[in-house]
C-alpha cells in the first residue's frame, strides 16, 4: 500500500521485507533495519513521520491501487474484495497490517495459471478459498523473471498470517502497460521467522538498542564520531591494504572506461544509437523543461560522519 495507516511505533507489512532481507538474504535496495528503528523511535517519542517525496510511479499506485485489486480479483474469477479494510492489529504478535484488498472465497475455487496469471511454484492451477488479502504494486520496472522479494512477496507472507489466509495475492501494474498477478501459498517458515523479526524489533524500539550497521550509510548515521583517540585495528590490517589496492585498481579501471567512452562517442557524433558487433550502443539526450529561480533555504549548522575512509 502506498501511503500505509498502521502505526509507526510497530512493525508492519510493508516495512517487514527490509529485517527479512538485510537478515537473510542480500539486503534491500533502499532501506536497512536501522533505518526502520529510527523511525519507529521517533514515532514512539511523538516525533511527527519524515514526508518523503513518493515519485511518479509510487504516486501513480496510489491513484491506481483500488482497480488494480478489483481487476485481479475479477480476472481470477474471485468475490469482490474489500478495498482498503481497517488496519488488521496483531498487538500481541508486535505488528499490524494494512491490507490493499481482502477478499474471501467461501467455496474451493480452481484458478489457472496464463500469460498473465502466475502461480508460486510454477503450478498449472491451484484452488484458492477462504480470506485472501490482495496486495497492489505499481513499478516502473519492466516484467521481467522472478518478483523482488521486496516488492511484495515477504509483505504478503505478513499478511497472509494476518489473516490465517492459506494464500494470498500480488498484483503488479508493470511501467504503465502490462500486468502481471502472482498467487502465493502461506510459507510457514517464513512467517515463523517475520514473527521473530518483529519481536526483536519491538523489544529494540523499546530499549533504544540499534542493530548493527549494514551498509556505509548505516554506518554514518550509527556513529556520529568525535572520539580523537586513537583506536587499535591491527586485526583489520589485511583488509586495510586490500582496500587500498582496490581502489587504486578502480581508479585505473575509470581511467581506462572514460577513455574508452570518449572514443566511442567521438565516433557517434550527433547519433543516438549505434550498433557494434552484437551490441547496440546507446547515447541518448535528455530534455529538462524550464524552471524558476529558487532562493536555496538556510541551513542550521551540522555535523555529519563522511562516507570515505581516508587512509595514509
Amino acid at each position: 500500500m502506498v501511503g500505509k495507516f498502521s502505526d509507526d511505533r510497530m512493525m508492519s507489512g510493508s516495512r517487514i521485507p527490509t529485517l527479512y532481507l538485510w537478515g537473510y538474504k542480500d539486503g534491500h535496495p533502499w532501506s536497512t533495519p536501522n533505518d526502520e528503528l529510527r523511525k519507529s523511535i521517533a514515532a514512539k517519542h511523538g516525533e511527527p513521520p519524515e514526508v518523503r517525496d513518493l515519485g511518479d510511479p509510487a504516486l501513480i499506485g496510489n491513484w491506481i491501487e483500488d482497480a488494480i485489486v478489483r481487476n485481479a480479483a475479477e480476472e481470477l474469477g474471485l468475490p469482490t474484495p474489500l478495498l482498503s479494510p481497517p488496519v488488521i492489529d496483531r498487538s500481541d504478535l508486535f505488528y499490524q497490517c494494512s491490507l490493499d484488498g481482502l477478499t474471501t472465497v467461501p467455496h474451493s475455487t480452481t484458478v489457472f495459471a496464463s500469460d498473465l496469471v502466475e502461480i508460486d511454484g510454477g503450478d498449472a492451477s491451484i484452488e484458492l478459498s477462504g480470506p485472501i488479502p490482495i496486495e497492489a504494486k505499481s513499478t516502473s520496472d519492466y516484467r521481467r523473471g522472478d518478483v523482488p522479494l521486496y516488492r511484495g512477496p515477504v509483505q504478503l507472507q505478513l499478511q497472509m498470517h494476518s489473516v490465517n489466509a492459506e494464500y494470498g495475492i500480488l498484483a503488479t501494474w508493470h511501467a504503465q502497460k502490462e500486468r502481471h498477478i502472482k498467487i502465493y501459498r502461506r510459507d510457514p517458515e517464513m512467517q515463523t521467522i517475520l514473527l521473530e523479526l518483529c519481536k526483536d524489533f519491538a523489544d529494540r524500539v523499546a530499549s533504544e538498542t540499534f542493530y548493527t550497521p549494514v551498509n556505509i550509510d548505516d554506518c554514518t548515521k550509527s556513529y556520529e564520531g568525535g572520539d580523537t583517540e586513537i583506536r587499535e585495528l591491527h586485526s583489520l590490517a589485511d583488509d586495510v591494504e586490500r582496500l587500498v589496492r582496490l581502489r587504486q585498481d578502480a581508479k585505473e579501471l575509470g581511467v581506462q572506461i572514460d577513455a574508452l567512452q570518449t572514443k566511442i562517442m567521438q565516433e557517434m557524433q550527433d547519433s543516438e544509437v549505434a550498433v557494434a558487433g552484437e551490441r547496440t550502443v546507446k547515447w541518448p539526450t535528455r530534455h529538462y523543461k524550464a524552471q524558476p529561480e529558487k532562493v536555496t533555504p538556510a541551513k542550521e549548522a551540522r555535523t555529519i560522519r563522511l562516507k570515505t575512509l581516508q587512509i595514509q
